[in-house]
């Protein structure tokens, strides 16, 4: 006896809870954000085959392609010991004790 689609949908409910985790772990700038948000993306896959959705194995399948190709992307970026993305941006700290930031730099 399988799950129902009902089931489902409940299931990848919490998957998308996971893949909201990893987008913020992204926005902390963590390389293994990407790995969460791939792995919830896993099911959705699943999901397409199991109740023959062909739209939801094609946007699978271009989500998955993007979140390997960032999980990539990153962790090579992190291996690097590549410097924040404001580094060399901050150039004088005001009399107020406010940051002057210089995006020309």
């Amino acid at each position: 006896m399988g799950m129902n689609e009902n089931t489902w949908t409940w299931m990848l409910v919490g998957f998308e809870l996971i893949a909201i985790s990893g987008l913020w772990l992204v926005g902390a700038r963590k390389w293994w954000g990407w790995a969460l948000v791939l792995a919830s993306s896993l099911p959705w896959f699943a999901y397409s085959i199991v109740f023959d959705k062909p739209g939801f194995t094609a946007m699978s399948l271009i989500y998955i392609t993007t979140h390997v190709s960032n999980l990539y992307r990153w962790r090579r970026m992190d291996r690097s010991d590549q410097p924040p993305a404001t580094a060399g941006m901050i150039d004088t700290v005001s009399p107020e004790g406010t940051l002057v930031l210089s995006p020309s730099k």
